[in-house]
């Protein structure tokens, strides 16, 4: 059994996988997976440091 935090994270990688090449804000990925949107940016963040997630600024900016 997963921990609720890698759950999280599974279904956010999973969710912008699915819409790639676009990116996403925390908002619309916390509404798409159901995942708290606070706990979520933590969570977000990690996967950036770890090299699974990429940020974009500016137009079009979130998380892909």
């Amino acid at each position: 059994m997963f921990s609720r935090t890698v759950e999280y994270a599974l279904r956010a990688v999973i969710h912008l996988a699915h819409e790639a090449p676009k990116a996403r804000t925390t908002a619309q990925i916390a509404d798409a997976t159901q995942v708290p949107k606070d706990y979520l940016s933590k969570i977000l963040q990690g996967l950036v440091k770890k090299g699974l997630v990429e940020t974009q600024r500016g137009v079009g900016a979130g998380f892909r």
